[in-house]
């Protein structure tokens, strides 16, 4: 025990703090007219009961997967449902036809961050920085479109935690 406990110590004694670089991570393994070297990454989404980890979370952090600044072909987002909930499967099905307008418009003006809850949430001030109008009337756009998006979440939600009379019945 006192040999652990010593070993345990040293860490707390010299802690090491990294720091990632990614203007110089780009330069390393993007180069022009070249394809990407940068590897692959497989980020797992792991939800159980959708009850307790409400749909709209885990859209989110799909969304934020899917428009992270990687190149396309090396992420994969898998969503694990050990519940095998229906109401995830339908939430995931709507934030797929979300992430087709949410991540081109993440790319197009470098949005950060790139959960679309956190994003809208902030308190900035687009206009005073001259921003082009362009972007202004997009964000607009897109805002309307995440509260859409946002109802239809809810409305499936709403929709899971009504029980019928007679009760939920098997089907062949």
């Amino acid at each position: 025990f006192a040999i652990s406990w010593i070993l345990d110590q040293f860490p707390k004694w010299l802690p090491i703090e990294r720091e990632t670089y990614l203007d110089r991570l780009s330069l390393r393994y993007e180069k022009e007219g070249q394809p990407s070297q940068l590897c692959g990454v497989d980020i797992f989404v792991s939800t159980v009961d959708p009850m307790k980890e409400p749909p709209l979370v885990t859209a989110n952090t799909v969304l934020s997967i899917l428009a992270a600044d990687y190149p396309v072909d090396k992420v994969s987002c898998y969503v694990s449902d050990d519940g095998a909930a229906m109401l995830t499967f339908e939430a995931l099905s709507e934030t797929s036809e979300f992430a087709r307008k949410w991540v081109p418009f993440c790319k197009k003006f470098n949005i950060e961050p790139r959960a679309p809850e956190w994003y809208f949430q902030q308190k900035i001030d687009y206009l005073r920085d001259k921003v082009l109008p362009s972007f202004v009337k997009e964000r607009r756009a897109m805002k309307r479109e995440y509260e859409e998006f946002k109802v239809r979440i809810n409305a499936l939600v709403a929709k899971a935690q009504k029980v019928p009379e007679e009760g939920w019945t098997m089907q062949d």
